[in-house]
């Protein structure tokens, strides 16, 4: 049986929705890897030593926004709302609504706007892992 994809999430920062550039939308669950290394206790006995990464449990969110008038104050909220940002996103699949909750997530990135008819800004923001 076929899988049906996520295509077009409603976005939501803090309580706001927004409307996002088409496709822009990705993401990081923040699950830490796995780092493998081989010990020796002599005469051809080896075995391995498995540890989770976890400076790597970081969150993370992007998408790209178009260039609209009041972006310079939602970017500056975003940007002043250190651990703060709240974003979630769902898209109903079926009979079910598929939904990713971020929490404690801060803007990481002073956002390029390119000003022109088509313009757009992409957001960066990490913090805690998914939910």
């Amino acid at each position: 049986m076929g899988k049906i994809a996520l295509s077009n999430p409603t976005v939501v920062v803090n309580n706001k929705t927004l409307a996002i550039i088409p496709g822009s939308l990705s993401y990081k669950p923040g699950k830490p890897g796995t780092n493998v290394r081989s010990v020796s206790a002599g005469g051809g006995a080896y075995s391995t030593i498995h540890t989770k990464k976890g400076d790597e449990a970081v969150g993370m969110v992007k998408f790209k926004l178009a260039i609209v008038t009041d972006l310079d104050a939602v970017t500056a909220e975003y940007a002043d709302n250190t651990a703060g940002n709240v974003i979630f996103f769902f898209e109903k699949v079926g009979q079910t609504v598929e939904k990713r909750v971020f929490e404690g997530m801060s803007l990481v990135t002073d956002p390029e706007k390119a000003i022109s008819a088509d313009g757009e800004a992409e957001l960066e923001f990490q913090g805690d892992p998914m939910k």
